[in-house]
């Protein structure tokens, strides 16, 4: 009897056990179900998330690019107060969409500005006068100068060659490597402006502002700078070979490796500017003043043209073959 009850409770034992790992393999299953169903639902939700930012991208492209049309066209217009207005609409379209239209914005405004402010040639009464700069090509000039530079590649330069930008106000703009060849710029204001790299050649400067511009590798090859102000700017290694600079003020100026061969520097004012490595060979330096200006060296001096008003630091003899003023 004890051997058929243990015999019992055995079967029992067993058939629970059996019931028991069919309930956790049953649970195991439901379990794997629910994780699968769980990761479909994460998959499908990631999957509508991508095409959902698919789409907010395709719809932003073409709000941008309806944008960028309607800017065109404002710019078009004939009226000045909608003129400025696609001016700084295609402004705040190359912030928000520099990848794609920062560059062909800047490029549409150069134009803009070449298009509407060429180089003519001035009436003899009219010359040495100032005219005022439109409005709208002074507003694309701003936008050009206080654009981002870095979204720009090595190649990337602003054409703005043969502008009449008399009078313009270029305050701290960029111009870094923009092509200015035979640009009219007398009398605009420069302050602080970046011109390294630029190319000025036979450029009219005269009596332009570059207070502690950057000309740094500038190309100033036969431009016109009379009576200009350089004061503190920054002319290394700058090419200013044939430039006029009669009556220019270059007070401070940093002129290390410029090239001043046959410039004409008469009356120029030179006060403590540095000309360390500066080529003057046929430089015209009658009348100019070079007071405690630093690095000047005899063997350059001796290859310029002087005379007895040109002033020279304390530490350079007068070269006996320079002539006398008449």
């Amino acid at each position: 009897m004890t051997s058929r009850l243990d015999y019992g409770i055995k079967a029992l034992t067993i058939i629970g056990a059996s019931f028991g790992g069919i309930a956790l393999l049953t649970n195991a299953y439901y379990a794997s179900r629910t994780a699968k169903a769980a990761n479909d639902n994460a998959k499908a939700a990631n999957d509508n998330a991508v095409i959902a930012r698919e789409n907010l991208k395709l719809s932003e492209d073409k709000q941008i690019t309806e944008r960028f049309a309607k800017a065109i066209e404002l710019l078009g217009n004939e009226r000045l107060e909608v003129k400025l207005g696609g001016i700084y609409a295609l402004e705040q379209i190359a912030q928000d969409s520099p990848d794609k239209y920062h560059w062909t914005i800047m490029e549409v405004l150069t134009a803009f500005v070449r298009e509407n402010a060429p180089v003519k040639k001035i009436a003899e009464e009219d010359e040495g006068k100032i005219p005022k700069l439109r409005t709208d090509i002074q507003a694309a000039l701003t936008v050009i100068g206080r654009r981002n530079c870095g979204k720009e590649k090595e190649y990337q330069r602003l054409d703005l060659n043969n502008i009449d930008m008399r009078g313009a106000n270029l305050y701290k703009a960029h111009l870094e490597k923009a092509i200015l060849f035979e640009a009219n710029l007398q009398g605009a204001n420069l302050t602080q402006a970046n011109l390294q790299e630029a190319d000025l050649t036979q450029a009219n400067l005269q009596e332009a502002i570059f207070y502690q511009a950057n000309l740094k590798e500038a190309i100033l090859a036969k431009a016109n700078l009379k009576e200009a102000i350089l004061a503190k700017a920054n002319l290394q290694g700058a090419d200013l070979s044939e430039a006029n600079l009669q009556g220019a003020t270059l007070f401070k100026a940093s002129l290390q490796g410029a090239i001043l061969c046959r410039a004409n520097l008469q009356g120029a004012m030179l006060w403590e500017a540095n000309l360390q490595e500066a080529s003057l060979s046929e430089a015209k330096l009658q009348g100019a003043q070079f007071s405690s200006a630093k690095n000047l060296t005899l063997e350059e001096v001796e290859l310029a043209e002087g005379d007895e008003n040109t002033i020279l630091p304390n530490y350079i003899t007068r070269p006996k073959h320079w002539t006398k003023s008449e």
